[in-house]
Order: structure tokens, then sequence, then C-alpha cells
């Protein structure tokens, strides 16, 4: 995943098409601790028109976004890398008890305490802490304590759809090349999360093409019959306990 991913996927194409706003990339991933406006200044960034920009990010804002991603080490990250461990799992977790709202701060929800101690290891591996912030009493909410925004606007690069799930969510596109122990955490991460709610998550309602994709990805993946019956994905064997 490269800085200019996370710019093209949560503001505007024009961070791709233009050589200007493509230099202002550059330069904040080389100088993460640049005052993001002298870094604006000093390369030719046209205010975008809005087309194409989900919310409407001012060119320093986002180059502040990457700055922020780049110094916690979440761009250009190999796959065996700690960091993309964590947030391979905590974008499994997204899909299947949290999300990303509309102002790119993602939550996780906990079913039980040992979900805690779960969501502690991929938070240290992305160098990250977070904080509790409400849902109900059965299921409590948490959020990132720091850099919530950028790592929403990193998970949404990865895959994760922003707000609720549409018809054309589908599984995240680098699941189809990362290695298989990246493939079974983010499979175990899902399911041991999708067993502790009575609903299938919003993806796999939401989604005919999630399902399917699911279905077959956890076939592949664990080995044991997946398909989709009666609008949600039935795995050979679900009943037996899932390894975190």
């Amino acid at each position: 995943m490269r800085a200019v991913d996370i710019a093209t996927r949560t503001g505007a194409s024009v961070w791709l098409e233009t050589e200007g706003y493509r230099r202002g990339i550059e330069l904040a991933v080389a100088h993460p601790d640049v005052d993001p406006d002298s870094i604006a200044s000093m390369v030719t960034l046209p205010e975008a028109d809005g087309r194409n920009e989900p919310d409407a990010i001012a060119p320093a804002a986002m180059l502040a976004e990457i700055q922020r991603a780049a110094r916690r080490g979440w761009v250009d990250l190999p796959y065996e890398s700690p960091a993309f461990q964590g947030l391979n799992k905590l974008v499994a977790w997204a899909l299947s008890a949290g999300g990303v709202e509309s102002d790119y701060t993602p939550f996780f929800e906990v079913g039980h305490g040992v979900d805690y101690e779960r969501l502690d290891r991929a938070f240290e591996r992305i160098g990250c802490d977070y904080e509790a912030v409400g849902g109900s009493a059965s299921t409590p909410r948490v959020r990132p304590r720091e850099a919530a925004t950028t790592l929403g606007r990193v998970l949404v690069t990865l895959g994760v759809p922003i707000e609720e799930p549409s018809a054309l969510t589908t599984l995240p596109a680098y699941l189809a090349e990362c290695p298989e122990p990246l493939r079974r955490a983010f499979a175990y991460t899902y399911l041991h999360n999708r067993r502790s709610s009575a609903e299938p998550p919003a993806p796999e309602r939401n989604s005919p093409a999630f399902r399917r994709a699911l279905a077959a990805f956890l076939t592949r993946t664990l080995d044991a019959p997946a398909t989709v019956t009666d609008g949600r994905v039935v795995l050979a064997g679900e009943t037996e306990e899932c390894r975190s």
C-alpha cells in the first residue's frame, strides 16, 4: 500500500493524476516532520473542484494524514512486517465487528474479555493504542486513541468501506495475493467476531458479492467447504471453536 493509494482512495483521483499532488505526497513521505502547509507551498497544488472527492479534504490536510501514516510506518509495508499483520487483523475486525465512520474514524466492537487481548496484540503491532467510546453494555466499542482518522484512511485503502457497507462491498483485494498466514489470520479474526453475534456482519447482510467472495475465500483458506445459503455464508463445522 503506497501513500498515493491512501490519497487517491480517500481523497480524489487528482492525487494520482496531477504532478504537483504526486510530488507533494513524495515530499510528505520523505519529510514527515515538515509542516504540511510548507510542503503544499513548495509544489503546485491546485484546489480540487470537488469531483470524486468524498470528504473534500484540503491538500495540506491530506498531506498531514500522509505524514502521520509515514511516521507510524503504515505505508509501503511488506506483508511479513508486524505492522501489516496488525493492520490485517484490524481490517478483518472492522469488517466483522466494527467499521469506519464518515470522518474516517474507525471503531471496533468487543464481544467479551478475550477480545481485548486480541485487540491489544493488533494495536501493539501497529504502534498505536485505543480507548473506549461507548457502544452497548453487551458490546462495548473502542477506537484509536491517536492518529484515528489516519488509521481509518489506511483501513479504507486496504478495503474497509466507509460507513454502511453497500451491495458493491467485497473482500479486500490484497487477500488474493498475500501470504497464507495473513489470509488465515484474517479468516480466524473474522469468524471469531462473526460467531459472537446473532446476525452476520453488515458486509454479508448487504452485499451478495461479499458473501460469494467470503465463501470462496474461506473454502480456499481453511480447507473447509463454505456455501451461501439463505443470504448468509455457512461454513462446515462453524460451531467449532475458532482460533483467534
